[in-house]
């Protein structure tokens, strides 16, 4: 175990190198820059010049991506070009708010399809578990910001039901936590909402896999109840892959963030990238991108490690156990 888990780190350094690289190229080299967003009125061009030069815009793409990278092994992610205020305070006000909607919408995600998933291939011959799968095939085609602005419409304005909150995580100062409760509802939902039919049809096509298998008709065949061997049997044996799938769609959970935090006001790293895109902001959006690279490959080593836990013929030759 601990061979797959220096293997693993080996490969995350190179790994999370490559991914800021390509950000840094792609933000820097996209059409305008903080001071060309600006009003030219209230700057001279010697003013502009001087700025450019402090922020160092005026040196090749690659000194500046190295020395961003030195910062970063300081652990210094500057300070933004808007307000100047530094980007790791407003890093750590957003990511906990992206880490409990994302968390808990990938729980919500996990726990149900683990049951509606496995209840699916248990009975299988069932209409309504026919019907399921149908809806849950066209559910995996609609997109989540679609049901983001469907939910908002009719179940948080006059126009439907105003059941939610429509905006933000609180409802002001000394909100309680019931009260974070309800506003997470809507965008915890619908954050979850594609990753659950994806996982959901996975562990059914898994755990019906699991119960063609002879070791589960033996069991059954000795008179043991089919529901545990359903939850105690074939279930477990199905878990491998779908701990993999999680690990790998992680990103695209943290990707819909953005959308979602947008959608419903969460001040989080995904509504932060989107206004530092905005205005060229190039320090926020590098450090939105570090932090959320660095947490994305941290959770596929969780993975991993989980995947070895469950299947020990997973771990690397001579590895220990």
């Amino acid at each position: 175990m601990g061979r797959l888990i220096a293997t693993r780190l080996g490969l995350m350094v190179p790994t999370f190198v490559v991914i800021t690289a390509i950000t840094f190229a792609v933000a820097h080299l996209a059409p305008g820059d903080p001071l060309q967003l600006a009003d030219e009125e209230q700057a001279s061009a010697a003013v502009v010049e001087a700025a450019r030069r402090e922020l160092g815009l005026e040196r090749p793409l690659g000194q500046r991506y190295l020395t961003w990278l030195g910062r970063l092994a300081r652990l210094d992610l500057g300070a933004s070009v808007v307000d100047r205020a530094p980007v790791t305070e407003r890093v750590r006000e957003a990511l906990p708010r992206t880490v409990l909607v994302s968390g808990l919408a990938l729980l919500v995600s996990v726990l149900a399809s683990v049951f509606v998933g496995a209840q699916l291939a248990a009975r299988h011959e069932r209409r309504w578990a026919r019907v399921v799968s149908a809806a849950l095939t066209l559910a995996s085609g609609v997109p989540s910001f679609w049901v983001a602005v469907m939910a908002l419409l009719l179940l948080a304005t006059p126009r439907g039901v105003e059941l939610f909150p429509l905006q933000g995580l609180s409802s002001g100062p000394g909100a309680g936590v019931l009260d974070l409760a309800w506003h997470l509802v809507l965008p915890v939902l619908c954050l979850a909402w594609p990753t659950t039919a994806m996982l959901t049809r996975f562990v059914r096509d898994g755990v019906s896999k699991s119960l063609e298998q002879d070791y589960v008709r033996a069991a059954l065949a000795r008179g043991l109840d089919a529901r545990r061997v359903l939850w105690r049997h074939a279930l477990p044996n199905a878990l491998v892959p779908v701990v993999t799938v999680i690990g790998l769609h992680l990103p695209h959970v943290v990707a819909g963030s953005v959308v979602i935090e947008r959608v419903f006001g969460v001040s989080g790293m995904g509504l932060l990238a989107f206004e530092a895109i905005g205005t060229r902001d190039y320090p926020v959006v590098m450090g939105v991108a570090a932090v959320m690279a660095a947490v994305t490959l941290a959770s596929m080593l969780v993975t991993d490690v989980l995947s070895a836990f469950i299947d020990p013929r997973l771990r690397l030759p001579g590895s220990a156990p």
